[in-house]
């Protein structure tokens, strides 16, 4: 198998706080140092105490102050508990402090409490492909994928670029430019289309090595 670059299958690394309610409204903020894209005014969250302290723990996050925002999602969490999308900014909160299994049970935990909820399987492919695990990241990406949508191209794009990041370091380049082709066909925004035109690249090239070989 040909080698990819180490920049290659990881550090989009989307921390994605999304409601999948088509009412939402959402504010976004794309850091482009760490490939974060941050939602705010999330109306996922029913009780204004616990989206208070969830939108704190946003903040938190924002200036990568990981302990603390975990704490405040962890609080919110406690008003309304079950909510998938409080969860799954605990399990980033966890994943950036260190803690990757911790991260992976929670977003294991959250397909049962609805297996429906696109950036839960985001997220827990992004944390196999953190642990090298590119089987189950391809296996979860997969079954999230059925799940996405046009109503929302933002987390769709993510999913898609993750599987083509995915198959890439499979040694499977065909399929891998399939999918950041449809990345940069869909995806609204300008940096990740970037991003996906520079994994496309790589997987050109790498598709024509392993031609010529």
């Amino acid at each position: 198998m040909i080698k990819i670059k180490n920049t290659f299958y990881l550090f989009l690394f989307v921390s994605v706080f999304i409601s999948c309610l088509e009412k939402n409204k959402k504010k976004i903020k794309y850091k482009t140092e760490t490939k974060d894209v941050l939602f705010f005014e999330n109306r996922g969250i029913k009780n204004e105490r616990a989206r208070k302290i969830f939108v704190a723990g946003l903040e938190d996050v924002e200036i990568e102050d990981f302990e603390s925002a975990k704490k405040k999602f962890t609080q919110a969490d406690e008003i309304e508990n079950k909510n998938p999308i409080i969860l799954n900014a605990i399990s980033q909160s966890e994943i950036r402090l260190g803690n990757v299994q911790k991260s992976i049970e929670i977003l294991l935990s959250i397909l049962l409490i609805d297996s429906t909820y696109l950036p839960t399987y985001v997220n827990l492919g992004q944390n196999y492909m953190q642990t090298k695990d590119y089987e189950k990241a391809k296996e979860i990406l997969l079954k999230g994928g059925k799940f996405a949508t046009d109503k929302d191209l933002d987390t769709k794009s993510v999913l898609l670029l993750n599987l083509s990041i995915t198959y890439n370091n499979l040694g499977d380049f065909k399929t891998g430019l399939k999918y950041s082709n449809e990345v940069i066909k869909i995806s609204q925004n300008t940096k990740l289309t970037e991003f996906a035109t520079k994994i496309k690249k790589e997987s050109e090239e790498n598709l024509m090595r392993k031609n010529i070989n």
